[in-house]
């Protein structure tokens, strides 16, 4: 009897090349986009765990845009709002984690209003309640019920004395500097801060020079927190610092010796939903993390 052989030609394995192919293919891109496991919560000293506003900002923040209907829906943004609501900063150990809390907290309550009042255009047009968006007394941090007022220019500017947060602090306004897609963590909030100042100063949004008309434009948010720039000597002096375009730095030059004149873009205060925004181009990475997470 003769020994039987099996042959399996080229045909066979190209056959199943082709079939094994697509479902690797499939399982690579199903791999990238998989949506990141909820973490559990594990609550830090003051009774707060960032990692859970660092999940929902890297899962509902894309370019600074927020998902708000995402986030409503999201009962780890609700879990997170609670936390803040009964936090103790005072329980943790350094300036930076406090910092890192007071900031993700500040962000967190302004996208609970733009939910709570279901803000779809502008919160300076939408919102009907006593005391306006910022002013209105309504949010609770820390066992306080405060306004965002309150929060941002009685407790965050004059504690930490930082003028970096305007850049950090968002609004939910497209003339905000876009909400970053990470939370602020203690051990890396000067890193983090550093970055978002360079992003605002290298964005044309912000900081652009207009040949036509020998115009240096800048975001308005120099204007009205100007002393708050004063440590760099002024808010000119503080951009030119942080701009990497030497050209640029000469324009500031001559605008701080009044040859360039200096000109506040208008505040532009169209919400900052992924549901209605459109791609404008600038800079896509500002806001979105570009110091990864370590």
């Amino acid at each position: 009897m003769k020994n039987e052989q099996s042959y399996y030609g080229p045909f066979f394995w190209l056959s199943i090349c082709s079939l094994i192919v697509p479902f690797f293919v499939a399982y690579m891109a199903f791999d990238k986009v998989r949506p990141t496991t909820k973490p559990v919560p594990v609550l830090d000293a003051s009774g707060v765990d960032n990692k859970i506003w660092d999940y929902l900002l890297q899962n509902y923040v894309a370019n600074g845009l927020v998902d708000y209907e995402g986030l409503k829906k999201d009962y780890l943004f609700w879990d997170y709002i609670g936390q803040i609501g009964s936090a103790n900063p005072d329980k943790l150990a350094t300036r930076e984690e406090k910092l890192a809390l007071h900031c993700n907290a500040y962000n967190a309550l302004v996208i609970k209003g733009v939910i709570n009042h279901k803000i779809k255009d502008s919160v300076l047009d939408d919102f009907h309640g006593e005391g306006g968006f910022f002013g209105s007394t309504e949010y609770v941090f820390a066992g306080d019920t405060i306004s965002l007022d309150h929060l941002e220019k009685e407790i965050i500017l004059p504690v930490f004395g930082e003028e970096r947060v305007h850049m950090a602090l968002v609004c939910a306004a497209v003339s905000c500097p876009p909400l970053r897609g990470e939370a602020f963590f203690g051990d890396r909030i000067e890193q983090q801060l550093t970055d978002q100042a360079c992003l605002f100063a290298n964005d044309s949004r912000f900081v652009d020079f207009d040949e036509a008309t020998n115009t240096l434009n800048l975001s308005p948010l120099l204007s009205w927190y100007q002393s708050d720039f004063e440590k760099q000597g002024s808010y000119l002096e503080w951009v030119k610092v942080r701009v990497e375009s030497e050209a640029m730095k000469k324009q500031i030059d001559a605008a701080i010796a009044g040859t360039v004149k200096v000109k506040f873009n208008q505040y532009d205060w169209t919400l900052n939903t992924q549901a209605t925004a459109q791609s404008s181009g600038g800079n896509s990475d500002f806001g979105s993390g570009s110091i990864p997470n370590e």
